[in-house]
Formats: C-alpha cells, sequence, structure tokens
C-alpha cells in the first residue's frame, strides 16, 4: 500500500512539474499564425455581428409593414355651432355641441408595387456592404503585423552579428592586453577595443528596447495578454517555393466592396422606379360617441366604415428620372475608384516584383562580399599581433565583415518580406 502511495505521489509531482513548465514557456508562433490570431480576434471582428443583428431588426421592422396597422383614437369636442333644423319646438332637430368619440382605425396594405421587398434588400445589402468595409480595414492589419514581424527578425539578426563581433573583439582584447602588458603594444589599442566593447552594448540594449516594442505591437493587435515568441518557420522556405504570378488577383475585399457598392445603387434605382407605382390599402373603422356617423342624432350611437383607398403620385415633376441619373453617376464613380485601385495594385506589385528581382541578385553578391571580408579581417589580426597595425585599423577591417555579414542576412529578411508583401498585395492571405 505504501508503494502504491509513493507511486501516486510521484504521479502527482510530475504532473505538477510538467505543468509547469508548460505555463512556463513562451508559445512560438508563425507569421501565418500572427496573422490568423490578428483577424480572429481584433476588436472589429465583434462589428460584423452586431452589424448583422442590426440589419435583421431593421428587416423585421420593415416587414411589418405587410401587418395590419391598428390606431385607437378618441375626441371630445365643444363646438359654438352645429347643423340643426330651422324649425323650433318640440320637432326641431340637430347635432349636439359637445360631440365625443372612441375610434379603432385599421389599415391593411394590399399592393405597393414592390416597395417593401426593395426595401429589405436594401437593407440587408447595406449591412452586408458594412461588413465588406469592415474586412478591408481588417486586412489592412495585414501589413502593420508584416511590418512588425519582419522588423524584429532584422533586429534579432543585428543582435546576433553583434554578439559574434563582441565575441570576436573580447577575444582579439585579451591578446592585446597580454601584449599591452608585456610593453609591445601601446596601451591605446587595448582602450579602443574596450570602447567598441561599450559602444556595442549599448547598440544590443537599443535593439533589445526596439524588439519589445515590436513584440508588445503584436500582442496589441492580436488582442493577447500572454507572452509568446515568434518564428521564421516557413519565411527562408518561401524563397525557394515562390513563383510569381502573371494575372493581377481580384481576391481583395476591396473588390468585393465596389461589387457591393454597385449592387446597392442598382436596388436604389429599382425603389426609385417602384416609387412612381400606385399604392393600394383597405381601411376601417369601429367607434362609438355621440353622435356618430348620423350627425342630426344626438344621441350615443355605435358606428363603422369599411373601404378601399388608392394613392398614385401621376406627375413628380421629373424627380425620379433625376435621382436615376444620379444613382447612374454614383456608379460611374464606383468604376473610376476600383480602376484607380486597380492600378494602384498593380504599382504596388511592380514594386514588390523589382525589390524581389534586386534581393535575390544582391544576396548571390553577399556570399562572395562575406568571404573575401572575413579573408581581410584575419589579415588584419595577424597583423595587428604582429604590430603592423592598430586596433582602430583592425576595427575598421572586422566592422566591415560584420556589416556584410549583416547585409546579407537583411537582403534574406527584406526578400521575405517583399514576398509576404506581394502577396498581402496580391489578396492571398497564406503565407505558404
Amino acid at each position: 500500500m505504501k508503494m502504491i502511495s509513493y507511486k501516486k505521489c510521484a504521479l502527482f509531482l510530475m504532473c505538477v512539474v510538467y505543468m509547469n513548465i508548460g505555463f512556463g514557456q513562451n508559445s512560438i508562433l508563425s507569421l501565418e499564425q500572427i496573422q490568423e490570431i490578428v483577424q480572429q480576434n481584433y476588436p472589429l471582428v465583434k462589428g460584423k455581428d452586431l452589424l448583422r443583428e442590426q440589419s435583421g431588426l431593421s428587416v423585421e421592422n420593415l416587414k411589418t409593414a405587410f401587418l395590419p396597422q391598428l390606431y385607437a383614437n378618441g375626441k371630445m369636442s365643444y363646438q359654438s355651432d352645429v347643423t340643426s333644423s330651422p324649425l323650433a319646438g318640440p320637432n326641431s332637430f340637430g347635432a349636439p355641441k359637445e360631440q365625443i368619440s372612441l375610434n379603432l382605425d385599421v389599415e391593411q396594405l394590399i399592393y405597393n408595387g414592390g416597395r417593401i421587398k426593395s426595401q429589405v434588400k436594401l437593407e440587408q445589402l447595406s449591412a452586408e456592404l458594412e461588413v465588406i468595409d469592415l474586412e478591408v480595414r481588417m486586412y489592412e492589419l495585414r501589413e502593420r503585423v508584416n511590418d512588425a514581424y519582419f522588423s524584429i527578425l532584422l533586429l534579432r539578426q543585428s543582435k546576433q552579428v553583434l554578439e559574434e563581433k563582441r565575441k570576436s573583439i573580447a577575444a582579439r582584447l585579451q591578446q592585446v592586453q597580454s601584449a599591452v602588458k608585456n610593453g609591445v603594444m601601446p596601451a591605446f589599442n587595448s582602450k579602443v577595443l574596450e570602447s567598441e566593447l561599450l559602444l556595442i552594448q549599448q547598440q544590443e540594449k537599443e535593439i533589445e528596447f526596439a524588439e519589445r516594442t515590436s513584440l508588445e505591437s503584436l500582442a496589441e493587435l492580436m488582442n493577447r495578454i500572454e507572452k509568446f515568441d515568434i518564428e521564421a518557420i516557413g519565411v527562408k522556405e518561401e524563397i525557394g517555393q515562390f513563383k510569381l504570378g502573371n494575372e493581377l488577383s481580384e481576391e481583395r475585399p476591396e473588390y468585393k466592396l465596389f461589387e457591393g457598392q454597385n449592387l446597392l445603387l442598382d436596388e436604389k434605382m429599382e425603389i426609385t422606379r417602384k416609387d412612381r407605382l400606385p399604392v393600394i390599402s383597405a381601411f376601417g373603422q369601429l367607434g362609438y360617441g355621440q353622435p356618430g356617423y348620423n350627425q342630426l342624432n344626438d344621441d350615443f350611437d355605435s358606428y363603422y366604415m369599411l373601404g378601399a383607398k388608392l394613392s398614385w403620385n401621376i406627375f413628380d415633376w421629373k424627380s425620379s428620372k433625376r435621382n436615376q441619373r444620379k444613382y447612374q453617376l454614383q456608379k460611374e464613380i464606383v468604376s473610376t475608384q476600383r480602376s484607380s485601385f486597380q492600378k494602384n495594385q498593380m504599382v504596388e506589385l511592380r514594386t514588390e516584383v523589382n525589390n524581389i528581382s534586386k534581393f535575390k541578385i544582391l544576396l548571390e553578391q553577399d556570399d562572395a562580399i562575406v568571404c573575401l571580408q572575413e579573408e581581410v579581417t584575419k589579415t588584419s589580426s595577424s597583423q595587428l599581433d604582429n604590430g603592423v597595425i592598430t586596433s582602430s585599423d583592425y576595427l575598421e577591417d572586422l566592422n566591415k565583415e560584420i556589416q556584410a555579414k549583416l547585409n546579407r542576412e537583411y537582403h534574406q529578411i527584406q526578400l521575405s518580406q517583399s514576398i509576404a508583401e506581394y502577396k498581402r498585395i496580391l489578396g492571398k492571405t497564406e503565407i505558404r
């Protein structure tokens, strides 16, 4: 029994330790995952459901026009004169000067040319257009995510190269300090290297704070509180797999917005046309009062009325035609906006295509530059050991090597960013 208890305790402790390790670790996210989280958790997303719910309520209100409309009303009045008999005496008659009436009026729409149906469709199109407008604004966040993500990658690459530089200078400093101590080399050589190490520490701190700022920006966009980290999975693989397309895609939500605006204007033109059609409705009235419909009877009486009515605006002074023309002009404006957006999209795509070609060429040259600069630095290191050159001369060559390596890594990341931007501009939401 004791052995079983020990096993249970051990298993429990293992679970606790495992859970603590799991909670202590930061989740690591790729660019594609970050984009997806932003699109799902940004506050604007909640607006879609709210807009659709609002539209549903408006549509239900519009549909009530098909239902009977009931109105209760009452009136009490006194008037100075009424219609009465010209005869005097007991045979005279006339309406009372005090009048009281309680009525229940009913109206039922029979025909209105399909206005209600068009108004319902117009409301639904308007709501969907607002939803698409939200999607356009959500899509714009992808550029901000790309900027923050690749900014972090560039900063980390800079930090890594600076770390390599710091190690090289620290190792060289030990040798120089030994030479200075033995009187083989002037003391200023060690001071130059020590100053450079302090400068590197300062640069690393700047990078650290810049990286933290970019990570916090991503966390804010993702509406995320818990810690996380990013990874470059798929970024380098994307370079080898990526192929430029030949056709302009219309997968951006802006194209859906232009199409929705045209449909909305078409429906407005349809409603304008239906406004010229007659409206037919039935009505009824049930009442009780003094007098009733017989004005010459001064007794309380009940009464009712049934009927139908027709309303038709025969001549509107060409107002309908002007509205039709107005909506047609708005459709032409939408067409020009669509063409302008397409033109800008082509310009942006061409820019990224040129950037992709540029970075590919630069990367081919970077390796050769790094190799040559490493040989130069190696020679400078040997010359410094032999006292042929000063620490400043050595640092100049080392900085050139570091800059060459930075350029290579920068071009690699910039190529990946250009590919991601190309896909974003084209409308491709997936990263791989």
